[in-house]
């Protein structure tokens, strides 16, 4: 019986194998082709081939991943996949901070009346020419200067706290397109990273400009009273969505799922502030600069740092966090619900939440920022209207702050002559603080005195650590003299060096840090020493 021919195996997906495969089927197919030298034609067809074939499969490859979840690399995959679940990925939000203003004196003649108009703009002190600015977003607020809203100072100055912000910037009004009676026109912002919130469509319908309303669907919306509606023919609404490079489009309907606008030419406008990402979490006392004239006003300053600005939401955070949201249906009905929604609300860096009672949730959250620090009230507020049409009826939800723990660490670090004392001191610290940074630690997570040792000596130059501090500073200061009396032992100056130095080591048990569900750990004081090995 006469062999079949070999068959050039597709799994093999590389310019080699398929090379390889096409010179073992051209020895059964043309055995008298002997030349394979590289100056060869056929040698030449056979590389162009196997150079063609490795490309297209590259982009097959390439095509079946970017199909599935998982395996997706690119963000517009991602994006369109979880849409078909119905979760979109979170634009930048902005960043939120508490501002203090000072009023000069009120005059003895004249009105003591102060206006903080909707929209008054701040900014931080210009660093290297560029200062981040901020803008209040709440209703005029118009405060006197002789009654209880304002603090009196001794020299007569007057203080107003808590007046809330958010980074960003406002957009003159823009035209954003022109009609066509189309169904499902879509238009983009020019500028991003858009705050949503702050978002004012107008259409031209010939008597004049006229406000269209935003809804989460163009099929299904909640009215304010709670009541589930349909977007009809008539409907003015239109909803808004997000690309992989985080412009905004505003969608319209299709006529049976909210109005068409009516055609016309540049008669689509919108206004809107921009503004957002983690560079909006500026630390205490930076926002100094008032844009907006307030009479009176004599400085301004924001006592704790600004939170809840946050990047894009990355696609890593959205493959993880897309499915439980799914798994939720909008709803939040278990704890995990809970948290798994909180994080798609926009601003939460960590959340964990527990049941209090049958209809009582706390949830407990960690803003964005690069610290931690209490839940800004703006944050707080936008959690709960978050949650107010997804909560269980009869459900009350508490937003709480969490409760950071500082860990105490004391080390003694024995360096190498070849490098330089203090640059291994440095780097020593950095690697310590890196390791219970914000960004790498989660409510509960214990910390080990393992991955301590691990990271310090994985420095370049150390060549060998003893960490003599390794506890929370809430922790009680260990009683080493009164253990040791009520052993019959000497006191701890009588004793050997070698058990001297043993248990004056003031590390957790077991070397590890035990935290509680809703703690998080922090850097706390922090002391290297560093000796140089003797030459």
């Amino acid at each position: 019986m006469a062999q079949p021919p070999p068959a050039i195996d597709y799994t093999n997906k590389d310019y080699a194998s398929l090379r390889a495969a096409m010179l073992d089927l051209a020895r059964y197919r043309l055995p008298e082709w002997t030349d394979r030298s590289a100056s060869d034609l056929g040698m030449l067809m056979v590389d162009l081939f196997a150079y063609m074939g490795d490309v297209l499969l590259y982009y097959q490859d390439r095509i079946a991943n970017e199909a599935f979840l998982h395996t997706a690399v690119e963000r517009r995959s991602v994006m369109h996949a979880l849409r078909l679940i119905g979760y979109e990925l979170a634009p930048p939000v902005a960043a939120t901070a508490e501002l203090l203003l000072t009023f000069r004196a009120p005059p003895a003649q004249g009105s003591p009346l102060v206006t903080v108009p909707h929209g008054a703009q701040f900014a931080t002190r210009a660093v290297n020419g560029v200062s981040l600015p901020f803008v209040y977003l709440g209703p005029d607020l118009t405060l006197d200067l002789t009654s209880d809203q304002v603090e009196a100072l001794p020299d007569g100055r007057r203080i107003y706290a808590g007046l809330p912000v958010r980074q960003g910037q406002h957009v003159p009004t823009e035209v954003i397109g022109s009609s066509t009676g189309e169904p499902n026109l879509r238009f983009a912002l020019s500028r991003a990273p858009l705050l949503p919130e702050s978002l004012v469509v107008e259409g031209q319908e010939g008597a004049g400009w006229v406000t269209w309303h935003r809804r989460e669907s163009l099929v299904l919306g909640l009215a304010p009273d709670g009541q589930v509606t349909a977007s009809g023919p008539e409907a003015r609404h239109y909803t808004l969505q997000f690309d992989e490079k985080d412009t905004a489009w505003v969608l319209f309907g299709d006529g049976v799922s909210g109005r068409k606008p009516p055609v016309g030419l540049n008669n689509i406008r919108a206004s809107y502030h921009v503004g957002g990402g983690a560079a909006g979490n500026v630390p205490a006392g930076s926002i100094t600069e008032a844009r907006t004239p307030i009479s009176l006003l004599e400085s301004v300053t924001q006592p704790q740092p600004a939170a809840g600005g946050a990047d894009a939401e990355s696609t890593e955070h959205a493959v993880r966090f897309g499915p439980q949201a799914f798994r939720s249906a909008g709803r939040a009905v278990t704890v995990s619900d809970y948290v798994a929604l909180a994080h798609q609300a926009g601003g939460v860096a960590k959340a964990r939440a527990r049941s209090q009672g049958w209809n009582e949730v706390a949830l407990y959250v960690a803003p964005q920022g690069g610290s931690w620090r209490p839940v800004p009230e703006a944050l707080k507020r936008h959690l709960l209207s978050f949650f107010e049409d997804k909560r269980m009826a009869g459900t009350f939800v508490r937003i709480l702050d969490a409760t950071p723990v500082r860990i105490d660490v004391a080390m003694e670090v024995l360096h190498q002559p070849s490098h330089r004392a203090e640059a291994v001191r440095q780097t020593v610290e950095s690697t310590v603080r890196a390791l219970l940074a914000y960004e790498r630690v989660d409510f509960g997570m214990p910390v080990y005195l393992s991955d301590l040792y691990s990271a310090v000596e994985a420095v370049p130059g150390v060549l060998a650590v003893t960490v003599t501090r390794f506890r929370r500073r809430d922790a009680g200061d260990s009683e080493i003299e009164a253990e040791l009396r009520r052993l019959n032992l000497p006191p701890l100056e009588q004793l050997p060096e070698v058990l001297r130095r043993g248990l004056s080591l003031d590390v957790a048990p077991e070397g590890r840090i035990d935290l509680d569900d809703f703690e998080l750990p922090e850097p706390g004081t922090l002391e290297v020493a560093v000796k140089a090995t003797a030459r």
